[in-house]
């Protein structure tokens, strides 16, 4: 497993065995995903250009908030989730921006350094496929290969907003979205007691509400009777669409499969492809610096000190 860079001068991580995981941030241009944006997300010339030129008009009308409106790019990832409504986008918008301006909490100032652990520790990740729906699939583990004492739970989420922020640059992944797969085998009350009501409250409204990510599926497995307890904590601020897009599979990979081909996972899910034994997060982190500039450029939109402080 190594980072490498093709004839593009492109970086990707090498798995070996012809299995690779790169980023993809070029507008699609085919014509089935265009009529796939269209239909799914009113993507169309007409409603882009009405629904940028209003939520430009939004964004200059809030005086502290300081984002780059001439970029359609940059407008696109925050109306491709809201399907080109511009005032439910800019509403999302601004809820994204107040939680980035709380210091030292789940998504102000992402670096890999701040995230390493997690990433050593193979916590959160990427798998190379995308789904056969072209959704990426991020896997977490939320059990017995957690070491809740070395990578506490806002590490996790921060891993997590970074790598849903990294991927989410990809416009195939703002157009198909992205499914989480957990595994939740030998949790512990050790594991549930990181995740005080208050917190997941949090986690879940800006899952759910406030971040440009089209989450279309969460499917747990090996979800013992110790499940049962952590997942009380997080039913009372699941909103209807997540409630629908949550599946419990067990240990069951079958079941899994019945949502995600078995092709787009590894052996470890059921899956046809093998990662390697030793899957190395450091080299997860390697790929996220090759966009370091674009991260850093990130952290400078926002609100401006004077929000921040009130």
């Amino acid at each position: 497993m190594a980072l490498r860079y093709d004839e593009l001068k492109a970086p990707f991580v090498d798995f070996g065995n012809g299995v690779k995981l790169a980023l993809n941030l070029d507008e699609f241009m085919d014509t089935a995903s265009k009529e796939k944006a269209a239909r799914e997300l009113r993507e169309t010339t007409d409603v882009m250009d009405a629904s940028i030129r209003k939520l430009r008009e939004l964004i200059q009308q809030e005086k502290q908030l300081r984002v780059p409106v001439e970029d359609e790019t940059y407008m696109k990832r925050f109306l491709r989730p809201k399907k080109y409504y511009p005032d439910s986008t800019f509403d999302m918008m601004k809820a994204f921006y107040r939680m980035k301006a709380k210091e030292n909490f789940i998504s102000d100032h992402l670096t890999t350094e701040s995230i390493k652990n997690a990433l050593d520790d193979r916590v959160v990740q990427i798998l190379p496929k995308r789904d056969q729906h072209g959704r990426r699939i991020l896997y977490m583990e939320m059990g017995a290969k957690w070491n809740c004492t070395k990578v506490p739970s806002m590490e996790v989420i921060r891993c997590t907003n970074m790598l849903m922020e990294t991927v989410g640059q990809e416009p195939t992944t703002q157009m198909n979205g992205v499914v989480f797969v957990i595994n939740f085998d030998k949790l512990s009350l050790s594991h549930i007691s990181q995740f005080p009501p208050k917190f997941v409250k949090t986690v879940v409204d800006h899952g759910q509400k406030n971040s440009p990510h089209r989450i279309k599926g969460i499917h747990i497995v090996n979800n013992a009777r110790m499940f049962n307890i952590f997942f009380k904590i997080f039913k009372p601020f699941l909103g209807k669409k997540w409630s629908q897009r949550i599946f419990l599979h067990g240990v069951e990979f079958k079941s899994l499969h019945e949502h995600i081909d078995a092709d787009c996972l590894p052996s470890f899910l059921g899956g046809t492809y093998e990662l390697p034994v030793e899957y190395d997060g450091a080299v997860i982190g390697q790929l996220l610096d090759c966009y370091k500039e674009k991260f850093e450029q990130e952290e400078k939109y926002g609100y401006v000190d004077e929000i921040k402080e009130s």
